[in-house]
């Protein structure tokens, strides 16, 4: 279950099903890429150092990307900490941290708590597309974890409500996707020739065919809740971004 949260006086959205690793997804109120908007680049800049003093993380060892819509997923595990051409971030280490940047595509946290790693996915359609969220799963399987044990929180993104696309869009999401199971996710305006997609449940159907089963979905809409959460179908691509964060601490004993 999703719920509002404060962190140190910024309003954050949080899932019940991550209670006990410290993540959140921010809102209006905290926002770390500025996007098109050049009023937020300083008060962009300020937040995140805000972050990094409120996480009491190494400014190197907060890891972030150039998301280009992809299915390129990336380990935080060398010196390097930003990645070019990545929409997703997995976490292995102790004391880092990740975020990744949203206005309307679906944000994904997965965290394992028994092996202790995690990481932050983006995916627009076009990742949704390519099976981003697998891609993330199967490189966490890499570092030991078990699907049944990953836990994943799609936090807020455009719903199906809002989202409407054309045939071939709609084909390329659906492409191997068991449209059965996946009927209750999209439904045709014949006086429009529109397809309206579920994409964060679409994200669920694939993350579940990798076993992954708990995973906890987000009602928001950005575009519904656009005085809550940036929205680039709302705002017309003038804005600013809303974030997926995930930190991993050091494990007690």
């Amino acid at each position: 279950m999703f719920y509002f949260d404060d962190f140190y006086g910024k309003k954050v959205l949080k899932s019940t099903l991550l209670d006990g690793c410290e993540h959140f997804f921010t809102t209006r109120d905290f926002p770390l890429f500025q996007g098109t908007r050049d009023d937020l680049k300083i008060p962009a800049e300020k937040n995140v150092n805000f972050l990094i003093e409120k996480l009491d993380i190494d400014k190197n060892a907060l890891y972030r990307c150039k998301q280009m819509h992809t299915a390129n997923v990336e380990f935080a595990e060398n010196n390097n900490n930003f990645f070019d051409n990545t929409d997703g971030i997995i976490l292995t280490n102790p004391n880092t941290a990740t975020f990744l940047n949203f206005a309307d595509c679906i944000p994904i946290i997965l965290y394992d708590p028994v092996e202790n790693i995690g990481g932050v996915v983006h995916a627009g359609w076009r990742g949704t597309a390519s099976k981003i969220q697998q891609n993330a799963v199967k490189m966490m399987v890499s570092r030991g974890s078990k699907p049944e044990n990953i836990r994943a929180a799609i936090g807020a993104g455009i719903g199906k409500c809002c989202f409407d696309v054309n045939e071939d869009v709609f084909e390329k999401i659906y492409d191997g996707v068991d449209r059965n199971s996946a009927k209750e996710t999209f439904s045709f305006d014949e006086k429009n020739g529109k397809y309206f997609v579920d994409l964060k449940v679409v994200n669920k159907i694939l993350l579940n065919e990798m076993y992954v089963h708990q995973v906890d979905v987000s009602d928001y809409c950005t575009y519904c809740n656009n005085d809550v959460f940036f929205s680039y179908r709302k705002e017309n691509g003038d804005t600013a971004r809303h974030s997926a964060l995930l930190k991993i601490n050091k494990k007690d004993k």
